[in-house]
């Protein structure tokens, strides 16, 4: 028994040396900004991971001192975390004497009052990753949304990356922090929907109203509370929310009547084609323009995958678009080499001369058309500048109205889903 537990004993303390990661290299660098001592320290060495055996690993952390002494943070630092350090510093611009921002999941403004140095939160917080956007960086308008992380590399780590470019911050999308006064409002705490749409969806703001009270979310309808009789036919809304008074009103929208295809798409420029803001006595109120018409349809040509997708299409465009290819090229029907239908993948035609060759599909039930070069002929990128020069033929036309009349509408998609529509 005593030899079992000494083998059982020796094999757990291998293990622990085997798994133990194994520091290759400790390095740490000082920052000054000015009261404060920022320390950026970076560890470096081998770890073992489950899927890929021995990998590099890096770690990077901050201490903040203050006349030489380290700035002692609440223990809601690391709620979800189990890290007692700094993931990031940021120096503050525009606040009134020298602040940064710091933290990890939960953020604090550091600086000092009668000499000595303050830590208070901006938001406290363990179930999700910190965020960060100006609100008024672009003209008026939000900037960049960005994550806070752990930094993972040890470069660029001489100097800090600094909040600058607008007055009022945006804090992981539950707080706004007026730089130029270090005021911050905590807002919607506890992530409720308004009107039953939840937001932000995607992540990040949209819009920014003109008297600085209003953020614009995207927001989505929670149809999982709905039963199919009540689904709306669009399920996109914009929240506009007053961080002041912590309230905040849906504004709801048709996906065709604003052509909204993809919400993560949707910019400032779609924003300000279809929303405005009236001004009323107690402040501004965001509305959907009453356009005399629609902006005609377009086709999206994606420079990753480069497709061309035309989208939401009737049937009766198909064979328009085919005729336009063809024309474009200048082909007859003789260089169709082939033409398919399948159950689930719908109609596939393949056009070609020679090297040249391009595709073009179309679902029904999808209401999509796709034109890329030939989706075999994998290695060949050749054709890509082809099927760009012909999609911006074929938006061309549609800029000027032609083909209007093949295109539809957009359904809800959890209404198609449930087969209720």
């Amino acid at each position: 028994m005593k030899i079992a537990l000494l083998v059982i004993a020796l094999i757990l303390v291998a293990v622990y040396f085997y798994f133990k990661p194994t520091a290759a290299n400790n390095f740490s660098r000082d920052i000054q900004y000015g009261p404060f001592t920022v320390r950026v320290s970076a560890k470096t060495g081998k770890t073992f991971n489950m899927n890929y055996g021995m990998v590099n690993y890096t770690d990077v952390a901050y201490t903040i001192l203050h006349k030489d002494k380290p700035i002692v943070f609440p223990g809601a630092l690391q709620n979800n975390t189990g890290l007692p350090f700094l993931w990031a510093v940021y120096p503050l611009s525009g606040a009134p004497d020298p602040t940064l921002v710091a933290g990890s999941q939960s953020l604090y403004l550091i600086y000092l009052k009668n000499g000595v140095p303050v830590v208070k939160p901006i938001l406290q917080q363990g179930y999700d990753f910190a965020s960060l956007q100006f609100l008024d960086s672009e003209n008026g308008q939000p900037g960049r949304y960005s994550e806070v992380f752990m930094k993972n590399e040890i470069d660029n780590l001489e100097k800090l990356d600094t909040l600058a470019g607008g007055r009022y911050l945006m804090v992981s999308e539950h707080a706004v922090l007026d730089v130029q006064t270090r005021k911050i409002w905590v807002m919607n705490k506890d992530n409720e929907a308004v009107e039953n749409y939840s937001f932000p969806s995607p992540h990040g703001a949209l819009a920014f109203s003109p008297d600085q009270k209003s953020i614009v979310f995207q927001a989505e309808f929670q149809s999982w509370n709905t039963e199919d009789k009540d689904l709306p036919d669009s399920e996109h809304a914009l929240v506009a929310y007053d961080f002041e008074k912590n309230s905040g009103y849906a504004v709801k929208y048709d996906d065709t009547d604003t052509r909204m295809i993809r919400v993560d798409e949707n910019d400032h420029q779609w924003f300000d084609t279809y929303f405005e803001w009236k001004k009323l006595p107690e402040g501004d109120r965001l509305q959907q323009r009453q356009l005399e018409k629609l902006p005609n349809w377009m086709g999206k040509f994606n420079p990753q995958d480069n497709y061309y997708t035309l989208y939401p299409v009737k049937p009766g465009i198909l064979p328009v678009f085919l005729e336009f290819v063809l024309a474009q090229m200048s082909w007859t029907k003789a260089n169709i080499m082939k033409d398919t239908t399948g159950e689930y993948s719908g109609r596939s035609l393949s056009l070609g001369s020679g090297p040249t060759k391009l595709n073009i599909g179309f679902k029904e039930d999808e209401q999509k058309l796709t034109f890329s070069r030939d989706v075999y002929d994998v290695k060949n990128r050749e054709n890509d500048p082809l099927v760009k020069k012909i999609a911006d033929a074929f938006n061309a036309e549609l800029t000027t109205g032609n083909y209007q009349e093949h295109f539809g509408r957009i359904f809800s998609e959890t209404k198609q889903i449930r087969g209720y529509k």
